[in-house]
């Protein structure tokens, strides 16, 4: 019977030593999330000169009509990327055409970015269910 109540105490501190290491990994991450919020999204150099480039005309007629909302004061970037603005869909004819001329860097990025985790033990893909198209 000893054996018994020893073995459920291991399992008690385990499941406590589990749940001291969950709460430290969470604060932790919020930690980190906290840190991003409070980080502007862009700086007022990149500011300035995603607006020379959309007012140019240089980043199509979408980005120009929304550079016009954000210098008149209706708008503002941190909405438009946070996705808080009803203008943020003029920001989507930007992004695609971003995407698809970076599309090869960023599969890239995503492939080392992948390594280096399974190199730390981390295996991110190995429950994301694969689709049979």
């Amino acid at each position: 019977m000893s054996e018994e109540l020893r073995s459920q105490a291991e399992i008690l501190a385990a499941i406590t030593e589990a749940r001291e290491g969950l709460t430290t990994s969470l604060a932790d991450l919020k930690a980190t999330v906290d840190q991003l919020a409070a980080r502007p999204l862009l700086t007022e150099e990149e500011k300035q000169a995603l607006e020379e480039q959309a007012e140019s005309g240089e980043l199509g007629e979408d980005m120009q009509t929304l550079v016009a909302k954000i210098r008149g004061g209706e708008e503002t970037w941190e909405r438009v990327f946070s996705g808080e603005s009803p203008h943020g869909t003029l920001l989507q004819g930007h992004l695609t055409r971003m995407f698809e001329e970076h599309k090869e860097d960023i599969a890239l990025a995503f492939e080392e970015l992948v390594e280096q985790e399974e190199a730390k033990g981390n295996f991110l893909l190995d429950d994301v269910p694969i689709r049979d198209d």
